[in-house]
């Protein structure tokens, strides 16, 4: 752990707090347990005055040994600190907003309140459960060893975390990155180096709910262009090498971490600016995957009218279901091209999602090839067939005139096998003439349906059973197959046919 100060007693925290905190989490709810025996009272109060926090005379609340960042102290000291019940926790959580800069710590209290619960449990009665705590307690306090690197000043303990990872111990590019932004705050001035601490407190309980480090990565590429991982910190270095340039980009990257948690969560409230549409695209961006395009949305969020960012997210949808999700086109040409074109929509040479389709134009299938790719698709993966056949029917009930049925909403279907995925005794006659039937063509998109939860039980029904409830389903995709008088591999692959004809239609962009 790396440590500020000349007083040894009380010293600044630069690495190695959470290891702290989460030491004294774990004590904490030990001291809790502890606290519901007469017999243990003292144990707690010892616990609590060694690992915890003392009480001055005349003081109401305890002094915390450890004193956390401004926008978790209170938290800290409320719960962990002060006596706090796992149910206190829990109300207390449950009015958090979901990406709220203290919920981590929370919830880390209250998994610790609960395993310390389940460890007691599993003693023989609370006598030995007792004994258990008080010697993981006193492992602790003998047992484990910390290195201590105590430094005169911020800048040292930057040049120390540098010189650490070059030695092996290897830090992430994003932890790298914060220590080169640290240093050259820390070099400006107190005062810069406060805020820039609080600025990466928000960036990363902004990012607490994904992964951070890919974040950098298309952060980078979203402004610059693509970039190995390996390149990532030295190149931030090179193009970040001022304090006020150190600066700029804290400010920069805490506002894109907003918009990048964001990416693949429709009812964010980024999103609320924007029309209903973008929301639905957002949403289904999130199924058919689209972290090769992340710096593409983050350069459209950052440099583009609201109606363009409609537009070019649908445009990155199109692209994203034609050349990878039905092509199987390969993701580093793709992942290119969308660096490529980030760039570019930052550098303001592209600023219409028309334009946009021109820099998208090699891996952007036309049509003939995109319906072939479709008339063979398999999907294995239900929020995908979902995802396909929904988009489907929608199109053909614009094209009807039609008004959407209840069944169609998401969240109310399930993926129905017309072919079941293990074919019993029902299903004897069609397998007899065709052997490989079940191997090839049961989740071929033309084999696969969309009902409500309620006709989940069809399972291994025979066809004639299964038909009649789809004759009774509003979906024209599912009561289409009701028509049919057997199905076997050729009403599977007519069938698939017609709707890749339709989804030529349903993923275009005009």
């Amino acid at each position: 752990m790396v440590f500020l100060g000349d007083d040894l007693a009380n010293l600044v925290v630069l690495d190695g707090q959470q290891r702290l905190a989460t030491v004294v989490i774990i004590c904490a709810a030990i001291r809790g347990w502890l606290n519901q025996y007469s017999e243990f009272r003292q144990d707690a109060d010892d616990i609590q005055r060694d690992y915890i926090g003392k009480r001055a005379l005349g003081a109401k609340e305890l002094e915390s040994r450890i004193t956390l960042n401004s926008s978790n102290a209170q938290m800290f000291n409320d719960f962990v600190v002060q006596s706090s019940s796992a149910e206190d926790i829990e109300r207390t959580l449950a009015k958090l907003k979901k990406r709220d800069r203290n919920r981590r710590l929370l919830e880390a209290a209250l998994y610790a309140h609960k395993r310390i619960r389940e460890i007691a449990a599993g003693q023989k009665d609370p006598k030995e459960a007792a004994a258990y705590f008080f010697r993981f307690v006193n492992y602790l306090r003998e047992k484990v060893g910390v290195v201590r690197l105590v430094v005169p000043d911020e800048t040292m303990a930057y040049t120390i975390f540098e010189t650490l990872n070059d030695r092996g111990l290897q830090l992430s590019p994003l932890d790298l990155v914060k220590n080169h932004l640290f240093s050259k705050a820390s070099a400006h001035s107190q005062a810069r180096l406060k805020l820039m601490e609080d600025r990466w407190a928000q960036m990363m309980q902004q990012l607490s709910n994904v992964r951070a480090d890919t974040f950098l990565k298309a952060f980078w590429t979203s402004r610059h262009g693509r970039i190995r991982t390996r390149s990532l910190f030295d190149t931030f270095k090179k193009e970040y090498a001022t304090a006020e340039q150190a600066n700029s980009l804290s400010i920069d990257m805490l506002s894109t971490a907003e918009q990048y948690a964001a990416l693949e969560v429709a009812d964010d409230p980024i999103w609320t600016e924007y029309s209903a549409k973008t929301g639905e695209t957002v949403r289904a961006l999130a199924i058919v995957g689209s972290q090769q395009a992340y710096p593409v949305m983050l350069s459209t969020l950052a440099k583009l009218p609201g109606g363009e960012v409609e537009r070019m997210l649908r445009l990155l949808e199109v692209v994203i279901v034609r050349y990878l999700l039905v092509g199987g086109g390969n993701t580093g040409r793709f992942e290119t091209t969308c660096a490529i074109l980030a760039r570019k929509i930052y550098a303001g040479e592209v600023t219409t999602a028309s334009a946009a389709v021109v820099e998208l134009k090699d891996v952007f299938p036309g049509d003939d090839d995109f319906r072939r790719n479709f008339e063979v698709k398999q999907e294995e993966h239900n929020p995908k067939v979902q995802y396909f056949i929904r988009a489907i029917e929608l199109e053909l009930r614009r094209a009807a005139a039609g008004q959407m049925p209840g069944e169609l909403i998401p969240g109310t279907l399930t993926v129905e096998h017309v072919l079941p995925k293990n074919p019993g005794k029902e299903w004897e006659e069609v397998l007899k003439h065709d052997a490989t039937l079940a191997d090839e063509c049961t989740f071929r998109l033309g084999n696969l349906c969309l009902l409500t939860e309620i006709n989940r039980k069809l399972g291994r029904s025979s066809f004639d059973e299964k038909k009649k409830v789809y004759a009774a389903s509003d979906l024209i995709t599912t009561k289409e197959i009701a028509g049919r008088s057997l199905w076997g591999r050729k009403e599977i692959e007519d069938r698939q046919k017609n709707l890749a004809k339709v989804a030529v239609a349903v993923w275009r962009f005009n």
